[in-house]
């Protein structure tokens, strides 16, 4: 396993970035943007933990499947069995966005009529599950990377932002 360090802390800040956005859009009530940009946030969080095993993707926008097959492949991926824990965890919230599909972008057809997202994310209620879910990736990501990794805050600044974030994310309820 050949840990790519600086690719997966380039896909965490920009999923930082992501959150910070996640985070103003919801102080704007601007929902269907938050629904979209969490989206992404997690599918970046999900691609650096490839770079952090050290495994080569192409491009996709269902990480969580990738995970699960490495998962199932004792060879490709030796963890102990916590790790294997949080990764589950990490793929079954991460499921939950990915199901969204591009609903979040260019909204559903139904029958003759689009919904746009702006009609389908309008309300905090409509957006609930995006912000606990991506929370509980996040607090299962900052232990991923402290504990299987044993980075430390100051190696990998990221991690007490995105301890910082998820408190943020917290006051939304």
């Amino acid at each position: 396993m050949k840990t790519n360090f600086s690719q997966a802390n380039s896909w965490i800040n920009s999923a930082i970035n992501d959150i910070k956005r996640v985070l103003n859009d919801l102080s704007l009530k601007d929902f269907s943007r938050v629904a979209f940009t969490s989206q992404f946030a997690v599918e970046k969080l999900n691609k650096a933990i490839f770079s952090l095993f050290g495994i080569k993707i192409e491009k996709t926008h269902n990480p969580s499947e990738i995970l699960k097959e490495v998962l199932l492949d004792e060879e490709a991926l030796s963890i102990d069995e916590k790790t294997r824990e949080w990764i589950e965890i990490i793929i079954r919230n991460s499921e939950f966005f990915e199901k969204q599909g591009t609903k979040t972008r260019y909204g559903i057809i139904e029958g003759d009529k689009i919904r746009f997202p702006e009609e389908i994310y309008s309300s905090f209620e409509d957006i609930h599950n995006f912000i606990e879910n991506l929370k509980i990736i996040i607090n299962v990501y900052t232990k991923l990377l402290k504990e299987t990794f044993k980075l430390s805050e100051k190696e990998f600044e990221s991690i007490e932002v995105l301890k910082e974030l998820e408190g943020e994310l917290s006051k939304w309820k």
